[in-house]
């Protein structure tokens, strides 16, 4: 299990595991292709390609996802068991018999109520800060509900570049302004305790957000967890991600938006290089 490096030799779990198990998977069939050339060492005189390590696609538990709103539109148009036919590629074929009204309608429903979710939090958050009265009540008017609502919440890791968006500040302002058509912004999330780097993204981000730039049209919501990514996958127009490919092994994010109408907007990394079709992103 001693992987040699240029500094000496060390002790690898990873490689511990690939000796020690029958099979080896990557979790998407970019990450299955990227493993198999970063772990060929392991299998001398085999070319990449004969490495045996496969990939399975990671997923997303559908009734947990699915907004209430959605479930209860799937099941008038596929039918009350269609959790059951969630991998069957033929049955979405019949998501063309739902009414484009219907489902922009529960859209809509589900857009109110991740604003209304994001106007609460904002208030709670900034009332612990101990600020007035005047700038609480500025977050009962936050958020737009006929602007486009980009969404990116996820583990803040330096490779999903968190910031990518604001690296043309001027633009973007252009961009998020547009007298006719406006955009707004959401961003959650939390990196990991000891990664530094990750934090100093969210900082920036935040920092970004109360910017009289930017006031009102980045939002940053704090203490991110199953419950806000629920709002969050259910009610935004568009899912944004954009990792530094390969890096990406799989993220399932995106997946989550689009059980629940979402487009994708994405870098062809992870799971996406699979789901993109060419028209659904």
């Amino acid at each position: 299990a001693r992987e040699d490096h240029g500094w000496g030799s060390t002790y690898g779990m990873t490689v511990l595991a690939l000796r020690l198990t029958g099979q080896h998977n990557g979790v998407s069939e970019l990450h299955g292709a990227v493993s198999r050339k970063m772990w060929q060492f392991l299998w001398p005189g085999i070319d990449a390609e004969e490495v045996p390590i496969d990939y399975i696609t990671n997923g997303v538990h559908t009734p947990s996802w699915i907004a209430p709103e959605m479930d209860t539109l799937f099941k008038r148009y596929l039918g009350e068991d269609w959790e059951e036919h969630v991998d069957e590629d033929t049955f979405w074929d019949r998501l063309n018999e739902v009414p484009d009204e219907a489902l922009w309608k529960v859209h809509l429903q589900r857009k109110e109520a991740l604003i209304d979710f994001t106007r609460r939090n904002l208030k709670r958050h900034h009332l612990r800060l101990g600020e007035g009265s005047v700038q609480i009540n500025e977050f009962e008017r936050m958020l737009d509900s006929n602007a486009l609502l980009l969404g990116f919440a996820r583990r803040f890791a330096t490779y999903k570049r968190a910031t990518l968006i604001f690296r043309d500040p001027e633009r973007l302002h252009r961009i998020l302004n547009h007298p006719e058509h406006p955009v707004q912004i959401i961003f959650a999330g939390k990196a990991h305790p000891a990664d530094d780097p990750g934090k100093a993204l969210i900082e920036q981000v935040y920092h970004f957000s109360r910017s009289d730039a930017f006031r009102g049209k980045v939002i940053f919501l704090e203490n991110y967890d199953i419950d806000m990514a629920r709002y969050l996958v259910s009610g935004t127009d568009l899912w944004l991600n954009n990792p530094i490919r390969p890096h990406e092994a799989s993220g399932t994010s995106g997946q989550k938006a689009a059980l629940n109408g979402q487009p994708n907007c994405s870098i062809l990394d992870g799971w996406w290089a699979e789901g993109y079709n060419g028209k659904n992103g």
